[in-house]
């Protein structure tokens, strides 16, 4: 009897793994060209401060990367550009663990990640959500300082696809 229960743990917990875990199609709907904004909370005044934030995707060197060239028209010499890449099982995002991965009303998909990190030098929490869809990609950054409950929204960009 115990080894039924523990068979059954075990396959009930290998179910919950698997719908939090992130596919190569789940990234292709973002890949095109997009415009929109970042808006990020500035510790100095402790106010949000949002500029606009165009970004081109593209397929990276596999099917588990994509490449984000960030392009920021009042300030170009912040231009940048980053990659995006889930591990060959779909539990990582960039190297962070994949928490949460759920289908929305409107088609678009909600992934979350979790790690321990630094944010302001100090040691934090730190919790992307990514929401993928054909008509707006968002990425917000939010984070945890230690011995406090309270998350705090750090940065957000948000786009809408260019036709």
């Amino acid at each position: 009897m115990k080894l039924i229960i523990t068979n059954l743990l075990v396959l009930l917990s290998l179910g919950a793994y698997t719908q939090t875990g992130i596919t190569p199609e789940d990234l292709k709907i973002i890949i095109g060209n997009w415009e929109g904004s970042i808006t990020y909370l500035d510790y100095q005044t402790n106010r949000p401060f949002t500029m606009p934030a165009n970004l081109i995707v593209n397929q990276g060197k596999d099917k588990n990367s994509l490449t984000l060239s960030h392009i920021y028209p009042n300030e170009p010499k912040a231009n940048n550009s980053e990659k995006i890449k889930i591990s060959r099982n779909g539990s990582l995002l960039n190297k962070n663990l994949v928490t949460s991965r759920k289908k929305l009303k409107n088609e678009s998909i909600q992934i979350q990640t979790m790690h321990q990190g630094k944010d302001d030098d100090k040691t934090a929490r730190i919790r992307y959500t990514y929401i993928l869809g054909n008509a707006l990609f968002l990425i917000r950054k939010e984070v945890q300082f230690n011995q406090t409950d309270d998350w705090i929204k750090r940065s957000e960009y948000s786009y809408t696809k260019k036709k």
